[in-house]
C-alpha cells in the first residue's frame, strides 16, 4: 500500500514534468513560428564548446598573416551582422513599446470620456427621478385632499 502511494505520486510528478516539457517545447515552437511570421531572423544557437574548436583555434593561430586577416574580416562581418540584427530587434522593440504606449494613452482617454458620459447620464437620470418622485408625491397629496 505504501509503495502504491509512492508509485502514484511519482507518476503524477512525471506527468507534470512531461506537461512542463511539452509547454516549453510548444512555447519554443510558437515563438519560432511567430518570429518567422514577423520577419525576425531566428537567433543562432550557441555553438557547443568542445575540444575540437579549441584545436581549430590553435591551428588557426599558425596560419599566415593573410589568412589571419581574412579570418578577422569574416569575424568582423559576422559580428557586424549580429550587431545589425540586434539593432533591428531593439528598434522593433522600441517601436512596439511606442505603439503600446500610444494605445494605452488612447484607451485611457476613451475610458475618461466614457466615464464623463456615464456621469452626465447618471446626473440626468437622478434629476428625472427627483422630478418624477416630486410630481408623484404632489399628485398623491392633491388626490388625498
Amino acid at each position: 500500500m505504501f509503495f502504491w502511494c509512492i508509485f502514484q505520486r511519482v507518476r503524477k510528478v512525471l506527468f507534470l514534468l512531461h506537461v512542463l516539457y511539452f509547454c516549453f517545447q510548444a512555447r519554443r515552437l510558437i515563438c519560432d513560428q511567430l518570429a518567422c511570421v514577423l520577419g525576425f531572423r531566428p537567433v543562432p544557437q550557441p555553438a557547443n564548446t568542445d575540444e575540437s574548436s579549441g584545436e581549430n583555434h590553435i591551428k588557426n593561430r599558425h596560419h599566415s598573416d593573410g589568412d589571419l586577416d581574412q579570418t578577422t574580416a569574416k569575424n568582423d562581418r559576422s559580428n557586424s551582422d549580429v550587431l545589425t540584427g540586434i539593432l533591428g530587434l531593439l528598434e522593433t522593440r522600441i517601436s512596439i513599446d511606442d505603439e503600446d504606449r500610444l494605445k494605452a494613452d488612447r484607451d485611457a482617454k476613451m475610458r475618461r470620456d466614457w466615464m464623463t458620459a456615464a456621469a452626465v447620464i447618471d446626473r440626468v437620470a437622478f434629476i428625472l427621478l427627483i422630478v418624477a418622485f416630486t410630481v408623484g408625491t404632489l399628485v398623491f397629496v392633491v388626490l388625498l385632499m
